[in-house]
């Protein structure tokens, strides 16, 4: 059957609310509407019937349809309403699996259809367009009846969703060991290259065995993506300690800034540079030792200039020379490590904007503010530790994560803004207006954390 493409604009306007397109650009979402076939359906037509192979979605654009699924394995009938914009059959994208339910038209129905050929086709010149199975096999694996095994694992549960994965928990189907399965997006499986790339450097990341490096077991290929079986941590994510605006103590920042240093000086002696090292990417255990995560858009240095996505990484961290596209070293992760230091002592990242270009072009030219402009009690040696980091070339920073953590000393063991004591004096010839002021400043200060006020 052949039909007109549909409308961008019309598109967009229709299908709003659905959160299968909710991270897709203007760009990916014209190229979906010239490739979906309009079809209409009379009252009580079968749009889906259950058990049918499915080779592709129904966008449903206007009308009702009702949803059954025929009892069985103990549960009863269930039947469903739903309005236009809706989605239908969306697991069709990934899998040639029966149809889990009947669908029929409650009245008269249009439909966009997908093929998943043709959707395909799409994703190999639109690699973002692939974001949508991402968000489609996320929802389907926190479904209490939708997808519960990736490979051998049994799915049990959510852990954190993030730009370049979500994470589940699971367990094994036989140790009934619980384990994080990391499913890395769609979009960038099918970048290109990258597929190739990953299952080179897939072997050498499960060979990192290093005490403040996430433990991986194995490799997952599902739902056309790859998942990533590593071990279940307990504790929090730095970025969530930042966010609770929860610093540790000065010689807890020492520690582990020197075990996330060591983590990466591990990685860069077998040749693998991280590419996206910040506070999400930084696992504090419940033992507070620090774990670095995600090794997922990690490459190997010798092909760092020719993997084609040399940009990839989070812009609040990312190095000058990486933001150019040029050839990579263990540097790069230096450089977000200063960040991710800076942003851990003063609760800011030093770089902000209101649009991406805008905050890159701050990487490359705006010079890296003192920490001590923002927090007076910074010590020396993290002001230093920070300044080495996050030189503008690469060249001018610290040779090697050794070097850098070699300057972190070991200094008093206080808080950030450790206890100070504030002590006013006034003698007795003080006017009354003068003693008020005073009390007025007692009280201010005394809301300051941290501060002990005393007025003699």
């Amino acid at each position: 059957m052949s039909a007109d493409p549909v409308e961008p604009d019309g598109l967009a306007t229709r299908w709003p609310t659905l959160e299968l397109f909710q991270d897709l650009s203007s760009a990916d979402v014209e190229a979906i509407g010239v490739v979906l076939e309009p079809r209409t359906y009379a009252p009580g037509q079968v749009i889906m019937r259950e058990g049918a192979e499915g080779d592709a979605m129904y966008l449903l654009d206007e009308g009702r349809v009702r949803v059954q699924k025929a009892p069985g394995d103990g549960r009863p009938q269930f039947e469903v309403t739903l309005d236009a914009p809706s989605a239908l059959g969306e697991m069709a994208l990934i899998a040639r699996t029966p149809r889990t339910a009947t669908v029929y038209a409650d009245g008269k129905v249009r439909c966009m259809r997908l093929d998943r050929a043709d959707f395909e086709a799409i994703v190999h010149r639109h690699p973002d367009v692939a974001r949508l199975l991402t968000r489609l096999v996320g929802e389907r694996l926190k479904e209490i009846d939708g997808i519960r095994r990736v490979g051998k694992y049994r799915v049990v549960g959510t852990l954190g969703k993030g730009a370049v994965a979500d994470v589940f928990e699971a367990r094994h189907p036989e140790l009934g060991q619980p384990v994080a399965l990391k499913m890395l997006s769609h979009a960038l499986v099918y970048h290109p290259q990258f597929a190739s790339q990953f299952d080179r450097e897939a072997v050498i990341v499960a060979g990192l065995s290093h005490p403040n490096i996430v433990r991986v077991f194995d490799f997952e290929r599902a739902y056309g993506t790859r998942f990533i079986v590593m071990e279940r941590l307990e504790g929090e994510m730095l970025a969530d300690l930042i966010e609770r605006r929860a610093p540790p103590r000065w010689s807890t920042v020492r520690r582990l800034l020197r075990e996330v240093g060591a983590a990466l000086h591990h990685a860069h002696q077998q040749g693998l540079i991280h590419r996206d090292v910040k506070p999400s990417n930084i696992f504090i255990t419940r033992e507070e030792q620090a774990k670095l995560l995600d090794f997922g858009i990690a490459v190997h240095q010798e092909r760092s200039a020719a993997s084609g996505d040399a940009r990839v990484g989070s812009p609040c961290y990312v190095a000058p020379e990486q933001i150019l596209g040029k050839p990579l070293d263990g540097r790069a992760d230096i450089y977000a490590l200063g960040i991710t230091a800076f942003e851990l002592i003063t609760g800011q990242v030093p770089f902000d904007a209101h649009d991406v270009v805008a905050l890159l072009r701050k990487h490359l030219h705006s010079p890296m503010p003192d920490p001590r402009s923002i927090r007076p009690d910074v010590p020396e040696d993290l002001a230093l530790f920070i300044s080495g980091c996050c030189r503008k070339k690469a060249r001018d920073r610290f040779a090697d994560c050794e070097a850098a953590v070699a300057v972190l000393q070991d200094g008093p063991d206080e808080p950030f803004g450790g206890r100070r004591n504030v002590r006013i004096v006034h003698g007795p010839e003080s006017e009354k207006a003068v003693r008020v002021a005073l009390e007025r400043l007692e009280r201010a200060l005394a809301g300051m954390p941290g501060v002990h006020v005393r007025i003699d």
